[in-house]
């Protein structure tokens, strides 16, 4: 069980914590602040149920984040949705934080219908851990190698 002062929220809810959130992702995760900023831009821009960007608070304090959206940034472009941006502060981490993310994410993926979810990684044996099979080898867009994970959704 977390800590019950930590939440998980969807930028929906609280639009007024983008600037927060994106300034959070910029300085703890360079190498994703463009994307990054570009998903919450189309969260606050669109009504359609994806993307969306989460946020983890403890006692009102941003100490992570994840995104759920169409696409991530691998090359294959068959799969939706994916758990994407997964970033949890440094000593808030080994909590638990991870496995709340990775559910959370499957749930509201089963609320919107979809099946499975799938995320993309270059880490080896953490997801695994909390029941993500992989089911391919892929490429990021910047040319790294990636493991393509799925999961069942919660519905």
């Amino acid at each position: 069980m977390i800590d019950k002062n930590i939440k998980i929220i969807s930028l929906h809810e609280k639009p007024q914590l983008a600037n927060e959130v994106i300034d959070y992702a910029n300085k703890n995760w360079p190498p994703i602040s463009k994307y990054f900023t570009e998903v919450v831009q189309q969260v606050l821009d669109t009504d359609e149920s994806l993307p969306k960007c989460f946020i983890l608070l403890k006692n009102q304090r941003i100490i992570g984040l994840y995104t759920l959206v169409n696409q991530d940034l691998v090359e294959r472009k068959d799969l939706s949705p994916w758990i994407a941006m997964i970033f949890i502060d440094e000593k808030e981490r080994a909590q638990g934080l991870c496995k709340e993310i990775l559910l959370h994410g499957r749930r509201i993926a089963g609320d919107l219908g979809f099946d499975k979810v799938y995320l993309s990684t270059n880490h080896i044996g953490l997801y695994e851990k909390y029941g993500f099979k992989e089911i391919a080898l892929d490429m990021f867009v910047w040319g790294r190698p990636a493991k393509i994970y799925e999961h069942s959704s919660i519905s």
